[in-house]
């Protein structure tokens, strides 16, 4: 088991340091100048490309290996295929789970249809590709591949718990307090992003590295399970990081780990 700790604690120092060096200065200094405060809405965006960066001078100075294949472009069309079309099932399922529960109640209040909202969201997803890939390409594309000899489930705890981490500012910044941030991340946030995670990681071991597969996971649900959706409703339960999502995909995750991957197991040679 070759784990190159040296090359995952300098990148996860770039990481942050490109990040948080952003973030930072726009919560203390509050410089009404800074990019985070005159980009409405895209302001803290830019503080994603960290990973990125850190993972950009890893490749060309540290590490060395080039970017030859780093993105993962060049893969069969099925696999994109998949990545797209997944998450609106997915997505789907969870609202008429909710429906058909009682457990929340979608209704669509804005003025655009819900079919021209989602042909629109389709596409949007295109258009924000950019600002996703600013972590994907450091967390999928640099960090997790070192730390898979560790095992996908033993890997993606380290990389959420350095993924986390490295949210705090910004989430510090939304809940305007450290310790409401903290307890977003610790209580809410966390463990439905890890299971998110996991899941991805099955997706990016089974395709090969395609970064571009785990960016079209992530947006649906905050579009269609997000509080506009699900007007006056606790986001803690029906939300993109609520319980009955964070139920689902835990339920993908123990499917995977402790039946699927037991059966091939005993099904092998």
């Amino acid at each position: 088991m070759n784990i190159k700790w040296r090359e995952i604690l300098i990148y996860s120092f770039f990481a942050y340091l490109f990040s948080w060096t952003y973030w930072l200065t726009a919560l203390l200094g509050k410089n009404p100048a800074h990019p985070f405060n005159w980009l409405p809405g895209y302001g803290p965006s830019i503080g994603m490309f960290g990973p990125m960066l850190a993972a950009v001078i890893m490749r060309r100075f540290i590490s060395k290996e080039g970017f030859k294949g780093s993105v993962g472009v060049s893969r069969p069309f099925r696999f994109y295929a998949i990545a797209y079309f997944v998450p609106f099932f997915f997505v789907l399922a969870l609202i008429i789970f909710n429906e058909v529960t009682g457990t929340g109640h979608f209704e669509w209040t804005h003025a655009t249809p819900l079919l021209t909202s989602i042909l629109v969201t389709a596409g949007l997803v295109f258009l924000l590709l950019p600002l996703s890939f600013g972590e994907e390409y450091g967390w999928r594309g640099y960090l997790l591949p070192r730390l898979l000899p560790l095992g996908e489930i033993k890997g993606t705890l380290i990389l959420g718990i350095i993924w986390a981490f490295w949210h705090l500012p910004v989430l510090s910044m939304a809940q305007e307090s450290l310790w409401l941030g903290c307890s977003n991340l610790s209580g809410r946030s966390y463990p439905g992003s890890l299971s998110v995670y996991l899941v991805i990681s099955c997706i990016w071991r089974k395709y090969s590295g395609v970064i571009l597969v785990s960016l079209f996971i992530r947006y649906l649900g905050d579009t269609f399970t997000s509080a506009v959706a699900y007007p006056g409703q606790k986001q803690l339960l029906v939300g993109d990081t609520g319980l009955i999502c964070l139920i689902f995909l835990s339920l993908i995750v123990v499917s995977k780990y402790l039946i699927f991957d037991v059966r091939v197991k005993n099904s092998g040679p």
